[in-house]
């Protein structure tokens, strides 16, 4: 004999349309819809995944963005665009780099990580990018990748920027 049973009711769970941070430069909100996914982490940070890009915060433009761990508040870096149309890391280098990630040409973008350095006494800052470890960004899938380009003695870690 079947006896009825109570309908059953199926819990949902909502996941947050944005997340709101404590970044270096103040507090922040950042959708979770435009959030890049990096599949491998970036290097030294293998377990951090999900990132934000915002402008810097104040009234003039500015040619850095933050990158932001949503997953780790601490977790942040400053990042230039690349021109690709550029000579410093040869475009054949870039091609592959593209394809090895299977990033449409016109659809990537490319990123790099920008170290500030002070001097002993604390009076000036340089700042260098990473040409070595480029960031290969895909506009249309949101997800990116860290890439080691070859030729590791053309590319420097530390390529100063005046």
């Amino acid at each position: 004999m079947v006896t009825p049973t109570e309908p059953t009711t199926l819990e949902t769970t909502t996941v947050e349309g944005s997340v709101r941070l404590t970044t270096l430069f103040g507090e922040r909100e950042f959708e979770w819809d435009k959030a890049i996914y990096f599949p491998a982490g970036l290097k030294g940070f293998p377990d951090h995944n999900v990132f934000a890009l915002a402008n810097f915060p104040g009234e003039g433009e500015s040619n850095f963005l933050l990158m932001q761990c949503l997953t780790e508040p601490e977790l942040a870096f400053i990042v230039a665009p690349y021109n690709i149309e550029s000579d410093t890391i040869q475009q054949e280098h870039l091609e592959q780099a593209f394809t090895i990630h299977g990033v449409k040409r016109d659809q990537g973008a490319v990123l790099l990580i920008v170290t500030l350095h002070k001097s002993d006494d604390n009076a000036d800052v340089s700042m260098s990018v990473n040409l070595r470890a480029p960031i290969i960004l895909d506009t249309e899938r949101q997800s990116a990748y860290q890439h080691n380009l070859p030729d590791a003695g053309h590319y420097e870690a530390h390529h100063v920027v005046e």
